[in-house]
């Protein structure tokens, strides 16, 4: 699955590999959270690519209010199509989730030890996301969300985790974000997502647990267990 990730790229890299031009400078981000506002990918009106911030944890459209609304921040792929809360979004509004790694945490020595997951040849990739727009109880209100999708774990990723994010190869960008209602046969399969041994893992400080922390200080290796005394 992914629960919390990291993008750091400048504007000219998020341009040369995505397409889409950014109005600001992109600050670096170590510990993108859920709830948190985070940047996607997107077709406009018109047709072209657009780089928009909306808040990650997909509400559904449909949804009456929020108190007892808990952020859908993954959508599994296995069942996308069907569930009430994300059929509509897959078929009209994917989107790219640009990033530059992914934590997971793991059980080592008996506590949760984070790794911080990155492609093999460093350089920014993109999840495979949707997104929705919620406009409140009275129509007055609007908020645009997104989630992130993921699938099982085949390959040497499953010693990490038992889910991972989807990430869509350079060449299908535009194929992931071209609306289709209703969804063609066979879509989702068509695609041929970035493979595990794309990316390599290694642990990190335990810092990245708290959301507070949101800098360079998250991806240090954790530190080195003390050696017994023999005194």
């Amino acid at each position: 699955m992914c629960g919390r990730y990291v993008f750091i790229a400048p504007n000219t890299e998020v341009d040369r590999i995505f397409g889409v031009r950014a109005d600001a400078p992109i600050p670096p981000n170590f510990n993108i959270a859920p709830t948190q506002p985070v940047l996607i990918i997107r077709l406009n009106a018109k047709g072209l690519r657009e780089l928009v911030a909306v808040e990650w944890g997909l509400i559904p459209e449909w949804k009456k209010d929020l108190t007892d609304s808990k952020p859908l921040i993954n959508a599994r792929i296995e069942t996308v199509r069907e569930k009430a809360s994300f059929r509509s979004s897959i078929k009209r509004q994917r989107c790219l989730v640009p990033f530059s790694g992914w934590y997971e945490w793991k059980t080592v020595g008996g506590r949760k030890q984070p790794f911080y997951v990155t492609p093999v040849d460093g350089k920014p990739m993109a999840f495979a996301g949707i997104w929705s727009v919620w406009h409140g109880p009275s129509g007055d209100h609007w908020l645009e969300t997104m989630a992130i999708l993921t699938a099982a774990t085949e390959g040497p990723m499953k010693s990490l985790h038992h889910r991972r994010p989807l990430v869509v190869r350079p060449e299908d960008y535009q194929a992931w974000l071209t609306p289709h209602d209703p969804l063609p046969r066979g879509f989702l399969e068509s695609f041929n997502f970035v493979p595990e041994t794309a990316f390599h893992w290694q642990p990190v400080s335990t810092v990245v647990n708290n959301v507070r922390f949101n800098g360079p200080e998250c991806l240090d290796p954790p530190p080195e267990d003390p050696q017994p005394s023999l005194f």
